[in-house]
């Protein structure tokens, strides 16, 4: 039975490590400019993907919102992640303590991760929020009509979308899991 249940937690482990990849490639947030039937902006984890066709010069500038070491920084944290929670299947049961609470070493990895990308996660709210009001002055969610030139005037649609709220839960749940680590597997 202990078997099947340190198995179940690694199954666990790797569903959400699974998530964290997912959520990764998604888009987190988008601004559409309705009258060019184009998505201008696309952000995602790990830099920004600029859009507008026969238009760049409406965005000039948004290609240097983020600096040059962000790019590189952001996969290296996703490969540092994965391989924790890769480790933490096999990982020893050394204890590590701070203070008078003790974790075992895959609890530790777990919930590390866990923890680094819920603030992932809210720095990525926090920097959006900003680089969206320099996009014409977009809110982070909804719509803003604006001028892009004499003959053009249009709806930009903004909003988070699905892969931010999944990376909203996958932090979280990778917590939750180490926290329940010793329940899952029995002892």
């Amino acid at each position: 039975m202990g078997n099947y249940r340190v198995w179940l937690f690694r199954v666990l482990v790797l569903v959400s490590a699974g998530m964290m990849l997912y959520t990764w490639f998604q888009p987190w947030w988008t601004a559409y400019i309705v009258e060019l039937d184009v998505q201008a902006v696309t952000i995602y984890p790990y830099g920004m993907e600029i859009n507008m066709g026969d238009y760049p010069e409406w965005l000039v500038g948004a290609e240097n919102a983020m600096p040059g070491w962000f790019f590189i920084f952001m996969w290296v944290y996703l490969g540092i992640g994965v391989a924790a929670l890769l480790y933490s299947l096999f990982a020893s049961e050394k204890r590590v303590g701070l203070g008078r609470f003790s974790w075992s070493l895959p609890q530790v990895l777990v919930g590390g991760v866990g923890l680094s990308y819920i603030v992932i996660v809210a720095a990525a709210l926090v920097t959006i929020a900003i680089k969206s009001g320099s996009f014409y002055g977009a809110p982070l969610q909804g719509s803003i009509f604006v001028s892009l030139e004499e003959q053009y005037e249009s709806f930009v649609d903004t909003g988070l979308l699905f892969g931010y709220w999944l990376a909203c839960g996958v932090g979280p749940f990778l917590v939750l899991l180490a926290l329940l680590r010793n329940k899952i597997i029995g002892r």
